[in-house]
């Protein structure tokens, strides 16, 4: 009793709030560690899944090129608009063949009307470049020796988010009895590409 007596019932309070206080902060910091480590391993897992799908599809359709090109934000015209931009988000490409990624990286969409048009018919197709009016989409394409292509929508929560491109180069090209069954293939990868997309977090 005469102990207790001695300690000042102020410092006492001061010090236990201390020590509360810095025992919650070393929980909550610990909590937020591995609440940021559980979102880099979703981001991870996510995205390798993305990439060894992407890379099936091209395999599949031997193609010389298959990607993940998403829209998104860029700056605004002087009355306000926004100039909705695409760029390369994922990309599985054949030995030999150079990426696309810095070439479409904040490419207006504007500038690819003719495809986008294609996109939003969602329709696994296989066209042909040469079919193409001239354009801008036309001479990227020809400049990349892209002689068939074929584009599906990507969406999430019923909004379309971008589209994922398989190109062929003349050497690549499907014979037309095989087309039918690569194109089925790309429906079913689009999907579970589809469904990969969806458990990203913010």
């Amino acid at each position: 009793m005469y102990l207790i007596s001695l300690i000042d019932p102020t410092k006492f309070l001061e010090a236990t709030a201390l020590v509360v206080a810095g025992s919650l902060g070393v929980i909550w910091g610990a909590i937020k560690f591995w609440k940021s480590k559980q979102k880099n391993n979703n981001f991870i897992e996510i995205h390798t899944q993305i990439h060894e799908l992407l890379t099936e599809l091209r395999i599949v359709s031997k193609s010389m090129r298959a990607s993940i090109i998403q829209f998104h934000n860029g700056e605004y015209t002087m009355d306000g608009i926004s100039m909705l931009k695409l760029s390369v988000t994922h990309e599985s490409t054949y030995k030999g063949y150079i990426s696309q990624v810095a070439k479409l990286k904040g490419t207006l969409c504007s500038m690819y009307i003719p495809l986008l048009t294609k996109v939003i018919e969602n329709k696994s197709t296989i066209h042909h470049t040469s079919a193409l009016s001239e354009s801008y989409v036309k001479s990227f394409l020809d400049d990349e020796n892209v002689s068939q292509y074929a584009c599906l929508p990507l969406k999430n929560k019923g909004a379309n988010i971008g589209f994922i491109l398989i190109q062929w180069h003349h050497d690549f090209e499907i014979p037309g009895e095989h087309q039918e069954n690569v194109m089925k293939n790309f429906e079913h990868l689009r999907d579970s590409i589809q469904v990969q997309l969806s458990h990203q977090k913010n």
